[in-house]
This record gives structure tokens, C-alpha cells and sequence, in this order.
């Protein structure tokens, strides 16, 4: 039995005004090497098949005497264990799918062209739409960078995001300083010291939650968010079991500030059982659990 296609990502971008003058053997040749660097993650070390709906690939990869445009692509495809298989143009037709993604566009527009009516659905996605969280200029420019490219793109990106309204009744312009260099007590290995606080109380949602539980990595800054109905003692202890020690294991040594759910017997008897090291805060002094206050901050804007 013919198994089904089973894929775990789709990735498709528009050939800029240089690429567009690529023959059709290049052009194909300059999809494969982006997709492949796209999903290097999974492909790197294991023999994968790369099928396309163009048969000459087949040969021009065996030639002995190349172009230097080809030739630098096929060099770049060399650490690489892998087969290009012949599949007719008819039968790919999940790949042609994702080829006409980039061509969302107006009639009178030109091949591969992204017109106004596009970008508008760019910038939505990229920077309005509730996963993006209304980044700021330069992250929304790297997001949309990565599968669109167009003239002034990134002064296009800017005044987007000077206009939009939300930015600025929500972002706060702070200036920029540089703090002095220091040796920090940064933790060594991942979840060797983690730090813990509640933020709220929040707007009520649907599921009656107006807290949430922030658990942090101190190394590699990982941040957990879990929303929860009230931040008593055995809701916090429930929470911090349920959905940060049994999905991502026991931390050695977390550090909270002195809330009463933090400092009550039950949650010191759930750290004994686990064997974490526990310590708190000063008082009134919530820098010293700076790192974790600095991601509520992005937090708070994101909701």
C-alpha cells in the first residue's frame, strides 16, 4: 500500500528582480538549494529524496563542466546526502499549490510583483494578527524578509508601524542605555536555576483565569506563561507540577519573590519532595529577579 504524503511544514517565497532573469534550469536549481538550506534542520545528516516536475535537474547535476552559478550551488548541496527524483508536472500538484501563494495579486501586476493589496495582507499577518503580538519595526521587517521582498521595503515596514494605532497607545518609548559590564551569576546549564512570579490580576477571560504563572529559565531565558483561575497556594503548586515538571522536568533551584503562595508550607513541601532548592527575594526588591520582570513587560504588550 502507497503511503500518503505526511508533511510537518510548508515553505514557498518569490524570486526577486535578479532571479526572475534566471533561466528555467537555474531557477529550479535556486529553489532546491533554498528549501533545502529552509528545513536544513531536518534534512542535515539523513539521505532525503528532492522531487521536482523538471526533468533536466537529473542531468544538469551529472554534467562535469557546469556554469559557475551552478557550479557554486551544487558545491553548496555537497554536505548534503540526497536524490532528486523526476516527477511529472501533473502529479505535483501539492507543490504547484504552494508555487501560487506569492501570486495574490492584481491582474495588471507584474510575475511575481507584490502589489498594494498584497502587502496589506503582509503586514497584517506579520505584525497585527493576535500570534505576532504587534512587534516592533525592525522584528517585523526580519519576519517579513524571510518569504517577500520588494523596492523600500523596510522604509514601507516603518511607517506601517509608526501608523498603527495600538503601538502607540500601548508601547512606551524608553531610551536606550547600556548597562556597565559585570560578571553575573548566570546559571552554567539549562534548568540548573529557574525563576518563578504571578502576574495579575487580569482581565477575566472566557475560562475564569485572570492570573498567570511565569516560570523562566535563567540561561537560556525559555519562558513559560500558564494562566490560572487564582494564585493560592495549591493552585499555584498544582500548576507549577502539572504543566512545568511533568512536561519539562525538575528544575535544581528556583527563585521567587515572597508571596504568600510562594512562601506557604505547601509549596516549600512540594520543592522538599522534588528536591529543588528554594530561595526568594528581597523584599520590595524586584530587581533582583530583573530577567523575569523584564519578559512580564513584553508580555504585558503582547496581551
Amino acid at each position: 500500500m502507497k503511503l500518503a504524503d505526511l508533511p510537518v511544514a510548508f515553505a514557498s517565497r518569490s524570486f526577486n528582480k535578479a532571479e526572475r532573469n534566471y533561466s528555467t534550469v537555474e531557477k529550479e536549481l535556486a529553489a532546491i538549494v533554498w528549501g533545502i538550506k529552509h528545513f536544513r534542520p531536518y534534512l542535515y545528516g539523513r539521505r532525503f529524496k528532492v522531487v521536482s516536475d523538471h526533468k533536466p535537474l537529473k542531468w544538469i547535476m551529472n554534467i562535469k563542466d557546469p556554469g559557475s552559478r551552478l557550479l557554486r550551488w551544487r558545491i553548496q548541496l555537497e554536505e548534503y546526502d540526497y536524490e532528486i527524483v523526476y516527477k511529472p508536472g501533473g502529479q505535483n500538484t501539492n507543490a504547484d499549490a504552494l508555487s501560487r501563494v506569492h501570486a495574490l495579486q492584481k491582474e495588471d501586476s507584474e510575475p511575481g510583483e507584490v502589489d498594494d493589496y498584497m502587502k496589506a495582507k503582509i503586514f497584517q499577518e506579520s505584525h497585527d494578527s493576535i500570534l505576532r503580538g504587534h512587534r516592533g519595526m525592525n522584528k517585523t521587517y526580519k519576519a517579513i524578509r524571510r518569504h517577500y521582498q520588494w523596492p523600500n521595503m523596510k522604509r514601507e515596514v516603518e511607517e506601517y508601524v509608526k501608523r498603527c494605532t495600538k503601538c502607540q497607545l500601548n508601547k512606551a518609548l524608553r531610551p536606550r542605555g547600556k548597562a556597565p559590564m559585570e560578571i553575573t551569576t548566570t546559571a552554567e546549564q539549562p534548568f540548573e536555576r529557574c525563576t518563578l512570579d504571578i502576574v495579575g490580576p487580569l482581565t477575566e477571560t472566557t475560562l475564569g483565569n485572570k492570573y498567570i504563572l511565569t516560570f523562566q529559565d535563567d540561561l537560556s531565558k525559555y519562558l513559560v506563561a500558564v494562566p490560572v483561575p487564582q494564585q493560592d497556594a495549591e493552585t499555584v503548586a498544582k500548576a507549577f507540577v502539572l504543566n512545568i515538571v511533568l512536561k519539562l522536568g525538575v528544575p535544581g533551584q528556583i527563585l521567587t519573590d515572597q508571596g504568600s503562595s510562594f512562601l506557604s508550607d505547601l509549596f516549600k513541601n512540594v520543592c522538599r519532595l522534588l528536591r529543588i532548592k528554594k530561595v526568594q527575594t528581597t523584599a520590595f526588591r524586584p530587581e533582583s529577579n530583573g530577567s523575569l520582570e523584564r519578559s512580564h513587560r513584553v508580555l504585558a504588550e503582547y496581551l
